[in-house]
């Protein structure tokens, strides 16, 4: 699990193909899918032969040693689990130079041979040993303020040794590769293997903070030697000459050794390459790993699950590209904890989207899924009420999942973690999450026919391109503008009824199987990106711009027209100067009383729309006033422009001159009612509800209606379904109805889910 995060932190910020040489990476042309095509193993991806269904179970102290045995006989013959998990650490398996403690590993390993269990192992070596860090204390990480970061424990772990080594040195990447094939060699003798986790929650590990209370310059790695030369080489690679990299810069430098990352708050060219760089270190970190292990065993599946979700998380801190990161591997997974980060249910929901499409098409589960109340010391979450285990166990089968791990079986016993998470509890009695768990269980087992090649085809796609994220990060130390557009877009859609891709902007390539494509937050223009959105609307889509589309550059210079490459004249709009929100400021705002009339729009900025639909929104961020030329507009401020519609080619885009993303997270019904206007004129939605939010699974062995409510009271609806279907029967009492004029009626707990097999 991540370091914590607090709720109003989490809900608030929710919001080129590189190959490389450890030392030194180096940019080449071509699509991102490359990395997959050129992975180092071509062999097919197994696919599941049942829902994967179990537990986290070992990581030391837990469970104790003398109960284990007695556990696993449990999860495999009582609960009906298929698998367990093995938190397997570096530092707690490695306690000296060349001495491996595999002991406790082998005794779980026999015990799951023997009674038919699947193990998911952790490789985890973000836990170094404590001789490597004396042997070699020059390769702590370096934070920004050029503080080393010495071994210690973290919530996740009692045994130390986080947040490892910095593996840009030598010694401490041959220790790792060695641990990880003495790992690999003794896990694959056992039939119960069946994957390795390569890597828990891929982050760069120091980022999540040391300090009880941790300043951002605390959480920016790594600035030792070793990285910042490698840095140096990277930009040798992507310049070329050392007056190319100044022009881009605007500096003058003497030599290529004096160049420092960035630091601070200063131009956004240079954190937005240095970002670049770490994520492309993080990506050649996954590779090093499924390299090693699949060095030694050529069986076993190869998995990772991230907690860092691109868009709706922030990631500049944290330098990982899920979709790079997935290429590498061949199941993709991540993990949830709604009830212990306090995330609404649609927010969870876009995470599991999110993993779908870095998945591209391969097994992707939830690898971490709450199973207990949350802990961090003596703040505790809400419980993980059965109902919550229930809906988002049906939550992942809806979205094209394939498994779930919950984290963990047995309740926490050491640290801040303690008396939390588990499944069951402390002294291994049943709860009613675990009864809950297995009959979740047995009743998705009992689907498998109609789910294992389920694979939703979403037509609304919301374009991610990660730069722009780092840009905003470089712009105010946070991304909270940026995860906020994509959640507030994701919450409309959600409520909307339709599934949604995120897609990058190289897929675009094949965006004729989209009906609408949404770019929150997008301030970078970059040529191929604006000539595809162009075409897709020619082509017949419908798309959804925001302020500030395509304002910088490549280089991150400000573009004199806005939006760029031609789009102005293209889409019929000009961006003039944007005015700032400062109701998003968190202090020190006047009254709107206090300010005369004319000032007042900085606080009160709203977007008054006379089509789709009569409403008004209030504005996020800027509220931008725009000069139209062929388009129409749709919204103003007092007789201002703020807002616009074009029909071109076969299509339509609109422009909203605020950041109307943040402004739905934030709040505004209106402006949710706006996009889900639009959506539902392009696409033609299978099934739909106002109170309730239904799936549909379909396939030739039979039908699922899923239907969620994320409210707080229970709901009654009636749901209209295709002709076709002329009976529904709930799967968990067995109650059956005969379906008049097309329409099932269900009822929904609160923040629950019901299950009805259609035929």
């Amino acid at each position: 699990m991540s370091q914590e995060v607090s709720r109003r932190t989490f809900i608030r910020t929710a919001t080129g193909l590189i190959a490389a040489n450890w030392g030194g990476l180096r940019i080449l042309a071509g699509p991102a899918s490359a990395f997959a095509q050129a992975a180092d193993s071509q062999r097919s991806i197994p696919m599941p032969e049942e829902f994967i269904y179990g537990a986290e179970f070992f990581r030391p102290p837990n469970p104790p040693r003398a109960l284990r045995h007695e556990m696993l006989k449990a999860i495999a013959n009582e609960y009906k689990f298929n698998i367990i998990r093995i938190y397997c650490s570096w530092v707690y398996l490695n306690p000296e130079q060349g001495k491996f403690d595999f002991t406790e590993i082998e005794e779980v390993l026999s015990d799951c041979d023997r009674l038919g269990l699947k193990v998911l192992m952790g490789a985890v070596i973000e836990e170094a040993p404590y001789w490597l860090e004396a042997a070699h204390p020059e390769s702590r990480f370096v934070d920004a303020l050029g503080s080393p970061q010495r071994l210690q424990t973290v919530g996740k772990n009692m045994s130390g040794g986080w947040p490892s080594l910095c593996m840009d040195w030598t010694p401490v990447k041959e220790a790792a590769e060695r641990f990880l094939l003495e790992l690999a060699k003794v896990v694959s003798k056992h039939s119960s293997m069946y994957a390795y986790d390569v890597w828990n929650e891929p982050q760069l590990e120091p980022a999540g903070g040391r300090e009880f209370n941790t300043s951002t310059d605390q959480k920016l790695y790594c600035y030792c030697d070793k990285t910042i030369a490698s840095f140096q080489n990277w930009l040798k690679k992507r310049y070329g000459t050392l007056e190319k990299l100044s022009e881009a810069w605007v500096r003058r430098y003497p030599s290529w050794k004096v160049i420092d990352p960035p630091r601070g708050p200063g131009s956004y060219i240079d954190w937005v390459d240095w970002r670049r760089f770490m994520i492309e270190r993080s990506t050649e970190e996954m590779r090093f790993r499924v390299k090693t292990l699949r060095s030694v065993d050529t069986r076993s599946i190869l998995e990772s699950h991230v907690f860092s979700q691109a868009a709706i998380i922030p990631l500049a801190i944290q330098a990982v590209n899920p979709w790079r990161l997935a290429e590498l591997v061949e199941y993709w997974g991540l993990s949830c904890f709604p009830r212990w980060l306090g995330t609404p249910i649609y927010f969870s929901a876009a995470q599991i989207e999110l993993t779908r499409a870095a998945a591209a098409g391969k097994p992707f589960w939830i690898t971490e899924l709450q199973g207990g109340h949350g802990s961090s010391g003596i703040r505790r979450s809400p419980q993980m009420r059965p109902r919550d285990i229930r809906l988002w166990n049906w939550m992942l089968v809806a979205m094209g999942g394939k498994g779930i791990v919950y984290w963990c079986y047995l309740t926490e016993a050491t640290g801040t973690e303690s008396t939390g998470f588990g499944l069951v509890e402390r002294d291994g009695s049943a709860s009613e999450r675990i009864l809950e768990a297995a009959q979740d269980c047995k009743l998705i087992q009992a689907q498998w026919e109609i789910i294992k090649d389920y694979k939703p085809g979403p037509e609304v796609a919301v374009v991610v391109d990660i730069d722009n994220a780092l840009l905003t990060f470089a712009m105010s130390g946070n991304e909270d503008a940026s995860t906020m557009s994509f959640a507030g877009y994701y919450k409309a859609l959600w409520n909307s009824d339709v599934l949604v891709d995120f897609i990058e902007p190289q897929s675009l390539n094949s965006s004729d199987k989209y009906k609408v494509i949404i770019a929150p937050w997008h301030l970078i223009g970059k040529q191929e990106t604006c000539d595809r959105l162009r075409q897709f609307v020619e082509g017949g889509g419908t798309l959804l711009l925001e302020t500030g589309f395509a304002s910088y550059d490549e280089h991150m210079v400000y573009n004199p027209v806005v939006p760029a490459f031609g789009l102005a004249e293209v889409f019929g709009y000009r961006e003039q100067e944007s005015l700032y929100m400062m109701q998003n400021d968190l202090k020190g705002n006047p009254k709107p009383e206090d300010l005369p009339p004319s000032e007042r729009v900085y606080i009160e900025g709203r977007l008054m729309f006379t089509e789709p639909i009569k409403t008004t929104v209030k504005a996020h961020t800027f509220l931008t006033p725009i000069t139209v030329s062929s388009a129409k507009v749709i919204a103003s401020y007092e007789s201002t422009p703020v807002a616009a519609v074009k029909k071109v080619g076969k299509g339509q885009v609109y422009y909203f001159g605020t950041n109307l993303g943040a402004s739905i997270e934030d709040g505004s019904q209106e402006g949710m009612d706006l996009v889900r206007e639009i959506v539902s004129q392009a696409v033609q939605r299978v099934i739909s509800s106002d109170k309730v939010r239904p799936r549909l699974i379909e396939s030739s062995s039979g039908s699922l209606l899923i239907v969620f409510n994320d409210q707080i009271t229970d709901q009654t609806a009636k749901i209209q379904v295709p002709s076709r279907y002329k009976t529904a029967t709930d799967i968990y009492d067995n109650g059956s109805q005969t379906i008049h004029n097309g329409a099932v009626e269900v009822r929904v707990p609160f923040e629950g889910v019901s299950v009805l097999r259609l035929s």
